[in-house]
């Protein structure tokens, strides 16, 4: 195999370039090479074995990272290892996703006008130095699953504690919003209230607090019926001092309603989140598209309505006159 085709194949792995290795052959000193090219350098190897490391997070003290994928112990000198046995499952993988790798990398060259020529995939673009690379929204599900909300909890809290500052896991609102999104479809709202509670006190926000506050809505329209959730959000909200963007809770809820087949329900909804909020675009917008969407002639010319008596106040309004543009062609 040529020195150029070596590089090619190590570059498309792990990016690397290997232009500053000698030409002149050398005895690696490794057995069973199945997706790396038997004549790899040593020098070359031993860094991508470290890039392996790093990617999955494993320690690099002693090697002991290196027995994730390799057969030996820590009580016998490395020496004595048996690096080219496959009698581990995770060395097979490994295997595996090198060759996957490999296989996106070449794909991507083959990519027409790529504006960054030298990306390159390598394991730490999924791995992000954890060796489990879902994301963290599903290993808190499968925590969830297998231990409940408390198990859910520890998971989340252990995790933050080692991972939090590094590129592993995404702690950021949008996770813990999932898995609450997921919990509350599940019809665990008392749990997915328990992981909103949680996200809005690590991520403090009008963002978090009123996610929040639609799963507190949707509970109280399940226990009291629509109009009391109604009426729960109205009061929460003003207790809390009317907060900016109060209108997205039952706009979320009504959404959620429609796309569920309960258009009467969706439409009450939007009604009165119109009638909290008459001076926000999205409570017209939302009424208008799901009267629009219910096919009703009436309905219908009520949506186009809701536009025109918007473009006579807000005259300039772009978006508004290109929806009702659209709803007469």
């Amino acid at each position: 195999m040529s020195i150029r085709h070596t590089r090619c194949l190590v570059s498309a792995l792990f990016t690397w370039s290997l232009c500053s290795i000698a030409l002149a052959a050398e005895d690696n000193g490794a057995s069973n090479l199945q997706v790396l090219p038997t004549d790899i350098p040593r020098s070359s190897l031993n860094r991508l074995m470290l890039e392996n490391l790093t990617g999955l997070g494993l320690p690099r003290r002693e090697g002991e990272g290196c027995l994730y994928c390799h057969e030996g112990s820590l009580d016998i000198p490395r020496a004595q290892w048996d690096y080219a046995a496959d009698t581990k499952l995770a060395k097979r993988k490994a295997r595996s996703m090198m060759a996957m790798v490999q296989e996106i990398n070449a794909r991507l060259d083959r990519l027409e006008e790529r504006s960054a020529a030298d990306l390159r995939v390598t394991c730490s673009s999924c791995h992000a130095g954890r060796a489990d690379p879902r994301p963290l929204p599903s290993v808190l599900l499968v925590s969830y699953t297998e231990r409940g909300i408390e198990g859910l909890l520890d998971s989340y809290h252990s995790l933050r504690e080692s991972y939090f500052g590094s590129a592993a896991y995404d702690f950021q609102e949008n996770s813990l919003r999932t898995v609450a999104t997921d919990l509350a479809q599940r019809g665990r709202l008392a749990d997915a209230l328990t992981i909103a509670e949680l996200n809005e006190q690590m991520n403090p926000g009008l963002s978090t607090l009123g996610f929040r506050l639609t799963l507190q809505t949707e509970q109280q329209i399940q226990s009291g019926g629509l109009e009391a959730g109604v009426t729960f959000f109205e009061e929460r909200w003003r207790g809390l001092g009317r907060p900016a963007q109060g209108f997205v809770v039952l706009d979320n809820l009504g959404w959620q309603y429609f796309r569920g087949g309960q258009q009467s329900a969706a439409l009450s909804l939007f009604e009165h989140n119109l009638r909290l909020f008459p001076a926000t675009y999205i409570s017209h917008e939302s009424l208008a598209d799901a009267l629009w969407n219910t096919g009703e002639s009436g309905n219908r010319a009520r949506a186009r309505q809701i536009f025109l008596d918007w473009l006579q106040i807000h005259p300039t309004h772009a978006l508004a006159r290109r929806r009702l543009s659209n709803l007469d062609d």
